[in-house]
């Protein structure tokens, strides 16, 4: 009889082991788990307060200077454009860079050329922005631009992946995206006349 009990004590000790063992790799499982699922939520919450403006007065205080810097750039590259379109390159005899088709050629020395938004290439536009369509009577104003659409001041609604003919014309505008992979308050835009 005490050999039996012995051995019961035995099975019961090996039993009583191996559930510790289970217990201990099943929290150390859970424990990673968790702990992966808090190191993603803190990277995602990262990236979201890099998309987002960090109000100190409000959203309006901080949504002004950007747009500033956007329209800053959108000068020096139309600036840079001018130039390098109407500069001869020195000593190789060759004539300036033509412009795109549809656009006119750049202005005289001295005048600048107006913003015009070339036939058949693809722009961004953001709410508010009003382009004359290059070589046409065509104008673009743009009233709202959404995730779903672009809204013109003449009261159409381009839905994203349609396209609208612009009143009064003969040329057509197409809402390629809008609104999608971060840029949220931007839409890409096609005219074709």
């Amino acid at each position: 009889m005490a050999r039996v009990f012995t051995l019961l004590v035995g099975l019961l000790a090996v039993v009583a082991i191996a559930a510790a063992g289970w217990i201990y790799t099943d929290t150390k499982r859970d424990m990673l788990r968790l702990s992966t699922d808090i190191a993603q939520l803190r990277v995602s919450l990262d990236l979201y307060g890099r998309q987002q403006p960090t109000a100190t007065n409000g959203a309006a205080a901080t949504a002004a200077p950007a747009n500033d810097e956007i329209l800053d750039l959108k000068n020096r590259l139309a600036i840079l454009e001018n130039s390098w379109r109407s500069q001869t390159p020195a000593g190789t005899g060759l004539a300036a860079v033509p412009a795109l088709p549809g656009e006119t050629a750049p202005a005289a020395a001295g005048g600048a050329q107006g913003d015009c938004m070339p036939p058949s290439t693809r722009m961004l536009v953001t709410t508010g922005d009003s382009y004359p369509v290059c070589g046409t009577s065509a104008v673009v104003n743009v009233a709202v631009v959404s995730p779903g659409g672009v809204n013109l001041t003449d009261g159409t609604l381009i839905p994203t992946g349609g396209n609208s003919i612009l009143k009064g014309t003969r040329c057509t505008l197409a809402v390629m995206s809008s609104g999608e992979d971060g840029m949220d308050g931007y839409a890409e835009v096609r005219v074709n006349c």
